[in-house]
């Protein structure tokens, strides 16, 4: 009788133990992320706490971009796909968060990102508030020169290209560069799952 009082935490322990899902070998990145408030593609208020609950790919770029953005897309939507086929998508968000608010309306984002078949959400704002957001995740964009051609004005970004890996509480877990492995990416959002 005197020892079951020992015997009584081994067995807890053992059977919390069991209990626990395995914890993601990803690092969270606490320099990076935090709370924002956005406009999504249908026009309503979308914060970091609407990320919360799934693993979030997060993006940003510009629509008028003429190659790196769309490339970029459309690889995160192959990472969408890939995850689709192993019955995880509805567990994942991609996100694309504009540097463009002049052009990328959520109109705009509306028609524009269905192209990429990932159900992506779009998100936009006023200029100070991407700046705000683009700034807690280390996004450089420099507007260029605008020049006048057949269709008008027209400007380009200079600008970084990392995508960004959140988890179920939206905090940064791993960064990718543009040409990022698509499976690796795969692999890496089971992982938080």
């Amino acid at each position: 009788m005197r020892k079951l009082p020992y015997i009584l935490p081994f067995l807890l322990m053992l059977l919390l133990a069991g209990c626990d899902k395995p914890e993601s070998d990803l690092p969270v990145n606490t320099r990076l992320g935090g709370e924002f408030t956005l406009t999504d593609h249908n026009g309503e208020p979308f914060s970091d706490s609407d990320l919360k609950g799934q693993v979030s790919i997060l993006f940003f770029g510009y629509t008028h971009c003429p190659d790196i953005c769309p490339a970029v897309l459309a690889r995160v939507a192959q990472v969408y796909r890939t995850l689709d086929e192993a019955g995880l998508a509805g567990q994942v968000q991609p996100v694309f968060v504009t540097f463009d608010p002049q052009r990328d309306t959520a109109a705009h984002l509306r028609e524009y990102l269905p192209w990429f078949k990932a159900d992506m959400i779009g998100l936009t704002g006023s200029l100070d508030e991407i700046r705000q957001v683009a700034e807690q995740f280390g996004v450089v964009f420099i507007k260029g020169e605008e020049t006048k051609g057949d269709e008008g004005a027209g400007y380009l970004f200079t600008h970084s290209d990392y995508i960004y890996l959140l988890d179920d509480q939206a905090r940064v877990r791993k960064l990718y560069p543009a040409d990022f492995n698509i499976d690796e990416v795969a692999s890496d959002v089971e992982s938080l799952l």
